[in-house]
This record gives C-alpha cells, sequence and structure tokens, in this order.
C-alpha cells in the first residue's frame, strides 16, 4: 500500500513540474504584433493601423536587405476590440500582442475623450504587456508606421527606440508606458504627460520625438514645446542626461555648453494655513561640452561659469513652470505631494487645484559641481586671434 501510494506521489510531482502552454496555437497561426495606430474615423468609429512583423526565411543577403520586415493591416469599427477582431478578414492569422512595442494615437482622438477608456482593452487583456509605450502624434497616428525604418527592422520598433533615446540622452521628452499612464491616472491628482510626434519638417520621411503631450481628466489639453521638457524633467527628478546652453557675454550668436551627468531634484510642497508654496533644490554634477569664449583659469573663473549654468537652468525651471501655470494644469507632481503630507488638506483644495496651482510660488535654489573639462584644459581648445 505505501508503495502505491509513494508511486502515485511521485507520479504528481512530475506532472506537475511539466511545463503548461496558455495555447495550443501554432506560430503560423499568428500574426505578431509590433505596433498599432488609433485614429478619430469617420462617423465616431475608430480607425486602427496595425503593424505586423513579416518572419523572413533563410535566403540570400541582398533579398534579405531589401525585404519590408512588416506589413501594415488597416481597419475601423466602434470599438478598438472590434477594430482588431477585423485584423484576421485581411491577414488571414490572428493577432498577437505580446510582443507589441509602441501604441500611437492621433491628437484628434486624445483630445476627444477619455484615453485611459480607449485603452482600456490593453490593460484588460492577458497579451499586451504593461511596459508597452505610448505615443500621441500631431495629426494623422498612421502616418508614423506608414513610414520606412530608419536603421531598426521595423517602423515600430524605429519610433520606440526614437522615444526612449530622446528621453535617456536628450532630455527632449518622456518615455510613458501603459502601466504609467494607469498609475498616474489612477493616483490623486491624475493630469499626466505622454511623449509627443510628429512629422520632421525637414523630411516627410522621419519624424520627431520631442515634446509632451498633456493630459488634463485623460484628455489631451495642450502640448508642453521640446524646450520646456527639461525644466519639467527636472522638477520631477527624472532628468536622466541632457545638454545645457550658455550664451556668451561678448558674442550673443556664440554658445557654449556642459553635459549634464547626474541630477537629484527633491521638490516639496510647503503648506501654511490655506497657502501653499514649492520649494525646489536642485543638485548635480555637469562636465564641460563645447567652450568658446571662457578660460577656467582660476577657482574663481570655475564658479562664475557653474553659477551661470545654475542660473540658466533655474531659468529653464522656471519657464516649464510659467507655461503650466498659464495653461492651469499641474504635472509635476504637486497634488499627488500634498496628498500624501496632508490628506484632509488634499479633499479641501483637489477640486480647484488646477486653479490654485496658476498661482503658487516657487523658490528654487541650484547647486552644481564641475566634474571635468574633458581631454583639454578648461579653455577653447583653440582660440582667436
Amino acid at each position: 500500500m505505501m508503495k502505491k501510494l509513494a508511486i502515485v506521489l511521485f507520479l504528481t510531482a512530475i506532472f506537475i513540474m511539466l511545463p503548461g502552454c496558455w495555447s495550443k496555437k501554432e506560430l503560423t497561426e499568428l500574426g505578431f504584433v509590433m505596433g498599432i495606430t488609433l485614429d478619430q474615423g469617420k462617423d465616431g468609429k475608430i480607425d486602427m493601423l496595425t503593424q505586423v512583423y513579416r518572419p523572413t526565411s533563410i535566403q540570400s543577403t541582398a533579398t534579405a536587405l531589401t525585404r519590408v520586415s512588416s506589413i501594415n493591416v488597416k481597419t475601423s469599427d466602434d470599438s478598438v476590440m472590434e477594430a482588431v477582431r477585423d485584423i484576421p478578414i485581411h491577414l488571414g492569422r490572428k493577432a498577437q500582442f505580446s510582443h507589441m512595442r509602441i501604441i500611437v494615437v492621433g491628437e484628434k482622438l486624445a483630445r476627444s475623450g477619455n484615453i485611459g477608456k480607449l485603452l482600456d482593452l490593453f490593460y484588460r487583456d492577458h497579451e499586451p504587456r504593461s511596459s508597452v509605450s505610448l505615443v500621441i502624434a500631431k495629426g494623422k497616428a498612421s502616418k508614423m508606421l506608414e513610414k520606412k525604418p530608419l536603421i531598426e527592422q521595423t517602423t515600430a520598433q524605429q519610433l520606440l527606440r526614437a522615444e526612449e533615446t530622446a528621453y535617456r540622452s536628450s532630455a527632449k521628452t518622456f518615455d510613458t508606458s501603459l502601466l504609467y499612464l494607469v498609475m498616474q491616472m489612477k493616483s490623486a491628482h491624475p493630469d499626466t504627460v505622454v511623449s509627443y510626434v510628429y512629422e520632421d519638417k525637414l523630411s516627410d520621411k522621419m519624424y520627431n520625438s520631442a515634446g509632451l503631450a498633456l493630459l488634463q481628466n485623460g484628455k489631451m489639453k495642450t502640448v508642453l514645446p521640446s524646450n520646456k521638457v527639461e525644466g519639467l524633467l527636472m522638477l520631477r527628478n527624472e532628468y536622466k542626461s541632457g545638454v545645457i546652453e550658455i550664451p556668451c557675454a561678448a558674442k550673443k550668436r556664440e554658445v557654449e555648453n556642459t553635459e549634464i551627468l547626474t541630477i537629484h531634484t527633491r521638490t516639496k510642497p510647503v503648506i501654511k494655513g490655506d497657502k501653499v508654496s514649492v520649494s525646489v533644490k536642485l543638485q548635480g554634477d555637469v562636465s564641460i561640452g563645447e567652450l568658446k569664449c571662457s578660460k577656467l583659469d582660476t577657482e574663481k573663473d570655475e564658479a562664475e561659469f557653474i553659477h551661470r549654468i545654475e542660473e540658466k537652468m533655474k531659468e529653464q525651471m522656471k519657464s516649464t513652470i510659467r507655461f503650466l501655470q498659464a495653461n492651469k494644469i499641474e504635472v509635476i507632481g504637486i497634488g499627488n505631494a500634498i496628498y500624501k503630507a496632508d490628506p484632509k488638506k488634499w479633499g479641501k483644495i483637489k477640486q480647484t487645484w488646477d486653479a490654485q496651482f496658476a498661482e503658487v510660488p516657487f523658490d528654487i535654489k541650484v547647486k552644481l559641481r564641475l566634474i571635468t573639462n574633458g581631454t583639454i584644459t578648461g579653455k577653447p581648445a583653440v582660440e582667436a586671434n
């Protein structure tokens, strides 16, 4: 009896350890989605373009390089789910979203309704990942995925990499994922930002990932220009890397610049009675990028140069604050900070917070360290006669 029981337990343990499958579908039955676009269609319909990866077989190098690695399928329906269900009509395969890279929403659609409701399917379904990036496009979103990729295999991947790199290396935008969006929209103060893309002015074959779409109550309200995004990222302590330009005093057309190596910002609301103010303290390390008119021969020269950078960063943050206050939209995170510090106080002011934010004073302090001059001394490499 004990021997039979041991055998049963042994077999049960083996069956438990055997891997399972979510579905039994073969690869040839599925079309792997790389990205989608959503636009406002006629009669209230949603126009969707789905970019599907086209697998390639082993073949000659010349053929492999010239063949497009994706195809676009267009569908239109009253809901996103119905538009998805119509994909097999054209593709002959069921759309599979587990490898989707990016979702692009047209500006007209983003302004017309709550973007969280629009994307409900992608939160509810088990296939899409919460790390999928989200961007809002100027004009028609479908135009973005209809362009040819510059260096990546698909346009969806190209657009994703452009957005990620513009955030991490240039501080011109912010990488927004589905998870980030839903967390922000469910926070105490739901105003948030989404990366913004548009066609390049010099070439319609390219696009720019720069600027941020500002969302209020789930709808797009306005666009934060790329030259003000740096200030916002500083205020939110989300600045990764970038360049700060400072003009030469004698020659207005010439500029010098420094690279931001590290930044840490503490943005804290100060509540006194019914009044709210904000304290901003920024510390960071910089290195010299280009020198054209400054010479850092002494400690005094270096201190004056650093002071100019500090003042420029202050002005960048102030410029961003003025823009947000003029548009009465707060995406810095102050409202959420007030809620965490004093929930009762937030309960009293949350209904009128955006209007109150327009009058909130900011006290900004910046402290920088110059880490390196680069590979040469602290003066222009070639000095003018």
